[in-house]
């Protein structure tokens, strides 16, 4: 087989990490994505509509340094997508209209009938005078198929992302992609999902943190089907049982962090309540960061707001009177509370002897303005972008003592607005758009 694109090594953002990919003429590639900007990103950096940060692109097995849009189509390179082409309020024909512009000029009736002449010869339910904006999702790639047949396609993006294909028009839009690959048409189906379009490829791929991680071809047996179903083929990291349930993720890209975690966390509690309950529960401090109740919440620079003209000892356990002092007595107990610090020093491996804070790196900073807060005794903590500020070679520290918090049975949950590191931490991650819609997925 002709091979009519490849990609090496490719890196955009956390979304592709030093991904491979090869299309050959005639093809149905499935890929099967864990999280929804892979595909989005993979299927603009095959049409061209976005470079990627680094790697090399080939077309008809030659290296194309400058690979855009106008390059892709002129080699046949579509999506199977009427965005940014057409007005919504137009027909399905005039949709195709350009494609057959002679009609169009000579008679307007004549192009309609032709046009449905084709959607009727290729068995094809759309149509003809049909208003854009009465189609379906499915319709609407049914009608980008054509519409790249049309244009000569050799190499064709079918992005369903979280779209569930089923029923008939999966059947129909099924057997339009089988139809156009027996006449030397690639076609590459995106989703995050798992669809029955599965069945009709030749090759799969299972993409997990922007890397191919699996890959089969040829006869597919069937409990690869029933895996992409209702499982997994990414190997668990770590924790298991009852210690991945209580390592969380947060994920909102879209949330604007001109607003405060706090005020993310109390939209997403309002837009969610039966996924909040099921998930997180505890109550939220009446306002801004601290502990309430049983629930800790902690700002991204929780270590900027540590008390520099404080002992270690005293930032530690400033906001804990009620574990240092004699019952209901206003009165600290030095023992009690010189007992928590040697606890501390020891687990951090810091010296009993160093008292100045300033003196901390920025992870033993970090730790210690969320261990105050720990002492607490907390069944949940909220964390905002826990890694900020912590040095690359410092991540894999805090991680553990992360980890070890969820071992002290405290429900760690905490927001980023980037998924790799996220998806390293935790099994369990609650997706939201601007705090709503919210949405949980199991790795």
């Amino acid at each position: 087989m002709k091979e009519l694109f490849r990609v090496e090594k490719i890196k955009c953002d956390y979304w592709l990490e030093d991904y491979n990919l090869s299309i050959y003429q005639g093809e149905i590639i499935y890929i099967q994505c864990v999280y929804d900007k892979s595909p989005d990103c993979l299927c603009d950096v095959v049409v061209g509509n976005r470079r990627p940060d680094s790697g090399l692109i080939f077309v008809n097995e030659k290296s194309v340094g400058n690979y855009t849009s106008s390059y892709a189509a002129s080699q046949g390179i579509y999506e199977a997508s009427l965005k940014n082409n057409y007005e919504g309020n137009g027909t399905v024909a005039k949709a195709l209209s350009p494609m057959k512009p002679f009609y169009y000029l000579f008679s307007k009736k004549k192009m309609v009938r032709q046009i449905q002449e084709i959607f009727d010869g290729e068995g094809i339910s759309l149509d003809a005078e049909a208003s854009l904006l009465e189609l379906s999702k499915i319709e609407g790639r049914k009608l980008g198929l054509v519409r790249a047949k049309l244009l000569e396609a050799k190499v064709v993006v079918v992005n369903l992302n979280r779209e569930v294909v089923e029923g008939r028009q999966a059947a129909e839009l099924g057997d339009m992609i089988w139809k156009m690959s027996k006449e030397g048409v690639a076609v590459l189906i995106l989703s995050c999902n798992y669809s029955v379009l599965a069945e009709y490829a030749s090759r799969i791929q299972l993409l997990y943190l922007g890397r191919a991680v699996k890959e089969w071809s040829g006869e597919i047996p069937e409990a690869v089907f029933q895996q992409l179903k209702y499982g997994s083929f990414i190997a668990r990291q770590g924790q298991t049982g009852v210690l991945e349930r209580n390592f969380i993720g947060l994920y909102d890209y879209e949330w604007d962090t001109q607003y405060s975690f706090w005020e993310y966390l109390c939209c997403l509690r309002e837009n969610n309540p039966e996924i909040w309950d099921e998930l997180l529960g505890g109550e939220l401090p009446k306002e801004g960061i601290g502990y309430f109740n049983g629930t800790a919440v902690v700002p991204g620079n929780s270590q900027e707001l540590l008390f520099e003209e404080l002992t270690i000892g005293q930032n530690l356990t400033i906001g804990a009177l009620k574990r240092v002092n004699y019952g209901k007595s206003p009165f600290v107990n030095r023992r009690i509370q010189r007992k928590i610090e040697e606890v501390y020093y020891d687990a951090q491996q810091i010296s009993k002897k160093e008292t100045d804070i300033r003196n901390l790196t920025g992870l033993q900073r970090k730790i210690l303005s969320i261990e105050r807060f720990v002492i607490l005794r907390p069944s949940i903590i909220f964390l905002e972008f826990p890694y900020y500020d912590v040095g690359l070679a410092q991540v894999e520290e805090l991680r553990g003592y992360l980890t070890s918090l969820v071992k002290r049975k405290i429900k760690v949950v905490y927001f980023s607005k980037t998924l790799e590191s996220m998806m390293l931490d935790c099994k369990v991650i609650l997706q939201t758009q601007d705090g709503r819609s919210a949405k949980i997925d199991t790795l």
